[in-house]
């Protein structure tokens, strides 16, 4: 009996040695899947949340933001500074924007809170990492994006896309 349990042993551990290198031999010729980094860059996620950014229209010269403090009001951290001032024409508009990235958590509350169009995430920035802290607190002009130009969105006219309602009568 111990010499037959004794063998058993022994081929039930060559059956797992050999399943174990099938498993190694499969993943020894398959393609390498580990990017290089810094020559090789994964493209982000459209919808990720890595840097915001201030929008700034070339076209009037100015930034989009109006200064109605609603992202500064938003932000969980109190990580936003803004000042605005009112023009002679009546509209407001940003002085001083700064946004200490030290504090940020990136939810995005402040980009939805802005009703302007004037902050966004930008997904082609993800390396955030600094040697001093204090340049993690950025101004306007760190911050300043500028959305690039779709030659697709200025030729395609818009369209009313008004879903029709249910009970409507011609």
């Amino acid at each position: 009996m111990g010499i037959v349990r004794y063998f058993r042993n022994i081929l039930a551990g060559l059956w797992n040695l050999l399943v174990g290198l099938s498993v190694t031999t499969k993943y020894f010729f398959k393609g390498t899947t580990t990017q290089q980094y810094p020559e090789e860059r994964l493209p982000l996620p459209v919808r990720s949340r890595s840097m915001i950014k201030l929008i700034y229209d070339d076209e009037k010269d100015q930034f989009n933001c109006v200064a109605c403090l609603m992202c500064m009001k938003a932000c969980p951290n109190s990580c936003i500074k803004l000042e605005g001032v009112r023009q002679a024409d009546g509209k407001r508009r940003m002085t001083t924007f700064k946004l200490d990235f030290s504090t940020c958590i990136f939810c995005g509350y402040c980009v939805e809170a802005c009703g302007f169009d004037a902050l966004t995430f930008v997904s082609e920035e993800y390396e955030n990492s600094v040697y001093k802290r204090g340049s993690l607190l950025q101004d306007e002009q760190a911050m300043k994006w500028v959305r690039p130009h779709s030659p697709a969105a200025e030729a395609a006219p818009i369209e009313n896309t008004a879903p029709a309602t249910a009970g409507a009568q011609s």
